[in-house]
């Protein structure tokens, strides 16, 4: 077993651990809440000598040096806290599987080709309604087609062979494969009752009391949010109202991370806005969007944990941003909360602010530390969410409206630190931030993170 082997064949952590803590996402900087993920997983944040593989492997290939380019490849893949991809050489010959959510992604290689599968669901007996939605599938994917093996088990494959394969088109093959294979699953389960899940034992489910408590706070942020909105004029208030309705969404995918159905189903009441913004208007947006919101509170606790759970990735679903568009995500919406303050507002103000840094997390595959610090962000803003999820002490005192700013401050630092080598113009002025109150926290802390210098060097 070569060295590589060793480093990422290591043995999975113990089922035994506390809720939550499946051995992801140890680089939370909130303390006491390592094991628990916020936000959505994100490949965009591979350390330099990741990087530094990444060109290793594409110069191998040109060589021809297809042994050697396949270990660096595979050492990119590899999220050493996510333990996402086991591969296993024997000179010529390898074989690999990496996970993608509910979907574990299996290859092989021979020498000479590369055979990658992974199992959607079991058939009973052909269903025209589902090889038709196979076939659709197969016309919308670039690198993999859809199969069915001599057990009537539903699959997805890409392969090719060595000599035509390069790092871009083993990349993108098998990112196709893996989140494509990850959504497609749950949607052919949901839609064709008769069909049986398969592949997914890797997974972890909610315990009883996190299940019990994130159930919890999806209903109360929904239920609350619709309150507040259906108390406002739906014209005049208008324009706050499409920042309120989608911040539900953008809260619960942050700090709940719904995976399968249920995230597909956010993904497109948060696409109402824009879908027909020319031949509609906003007041009929906001009512398509609020009640489609509506509509999640007839999910059931055991529909809701189907579809709420603990497993680990190799690829984003969504594409990295341009710092720019972060920071612009957050100013834009600061300056439109402003209006908010000064006639009298302060909660629509504060969701405004919030929805500033939460859309970016919804929308793009986020550098690890922006994610760190929004549940920093996160931590003030929701404390009894916080405490639920295990937090020691809180960051802020609600009822006295107190900060805990050495708290806040220590963590922000700790974060920066681990993140130094990779960003090293990164820099946070500690001096500019406000405590206040809420909003001028939250102005304070959110601009700090639009105007970070995340750039890097290759």
């Amino acid at each position: 077993m070569n060295w590589f082997s060793k480093l990422i064949g290591k043995k999975e952590e113990k089922e035994n651990q506390a809720p939550g803590d499946d051995g992801q996402a140890a680089r939370m900087g909130l303390p006491g809440l390592e094991g628990i993920r916020f936000g959505r997983y994100s490949d965009n944040n591979k350390s330099r000598g990741q990087t530094q593989s990444w060109y290793k492997a594409e110069e191998l290939f040109k060589q021809k040096q297809y042994k050697e380019a396949f270990e660096s490849f595979f050492f990119y893949l590899h999220d050493e806290e996510e333990n996402n991809v086991v591969f296993k050489q024997d000179g010529d010959k390898f074989t690999f599987d990496l996970l993608q959510g509910s979907k574990k992604v299996h290859g092989e290689c021979d020498g000479t080709n590369i055979l990658c599968c992974v199992p959607l669901a079991q058939m009973s007996d052909p269903i025209t309604a589902v090889m038709r939605r196979l076939l659709e599938m197969n016309f919308n994917m670039y690198y993999c087609r859809t199969s069915m093996d001599e057990h009537n088990v539903l699959c997805m494959i890409f392969d090719t062979d060595v000599h035509s394969v390069d790092t871009s088109k083993l990349y993108y093959g098998l990112r196709e494969l893996s989140t494509k294979s990850d959504r497609m699953d749950d949607l052919l389960l949901a839609d064709f009752n008769t069909l049986k899940a398969v592949g997914t034992d890797h997974i972890t489910h909610l315990s009883a009391w996190e299940l019990e408590f994130k159930y919890s706070y999806f209903r109360r942020w929904i239920e609350e949010g619709l309150k507040r909105i259906d108390g406002l004029n739906q014209d005049a208030f208008s324009g706050a109202i499409a920042y309120l309705l989608p911040v539900i969404l953008y809260r619960t995918d942050f700090l709940i991370t719904p995976e399968a159905k249920l995230l597909a189903e956010m993904e497109r009441i948060s696409t109402i806005y824009w879908a027909r913004k020319e031949d509609t208007t906003l007041v009929e947006r906001n009512q398509m969007m609020k009640d489609s919101i509506r509509k999640l509170l007839d999910i059931t606790k055991e529909e809701f944990s189907a579809n709420v759970y603990h497993a680990k990735s190799t690829f984003s679903i969504s594409a990295p941003p341009k710092t720019e568009k972060i920071r612009d995500n957050i100013y834009n919406a600061n300056k439109d909360s402003h209006w908010y303050i000064d006639n009298k507002y302060p909660d629509i103000a504060l969701s405004l602010v919030e929805y500033g840094v939460l859309y970016s997390q919804f929308i793009y595959s986020m550098p690890s530390v922006l994610t760190e610090l929004t549940s920093v962000f996160m931590a003030v803003l929701h404390t009894d969410f916080f405490a639920e999820c295990g937090l020691p002490a809180p960051l802020y005192e609600p009822i006295e409206k107190k900060f805990n700013k050495e708290a806040i401050e220590e963590t922000v630092d700790d974060i920066l630190k681990r993140y130094k080598d990779k960003f090293k113009g990164m820099k946070w002025d500690f001096a500019r931030m406000k405590y206040d109150n809420l909003y001028e926290f939250a102005i304070s802390f959110s601009e700090q993170m639009a105007s970070m210098n995340l750039e890097t060097k290759r």
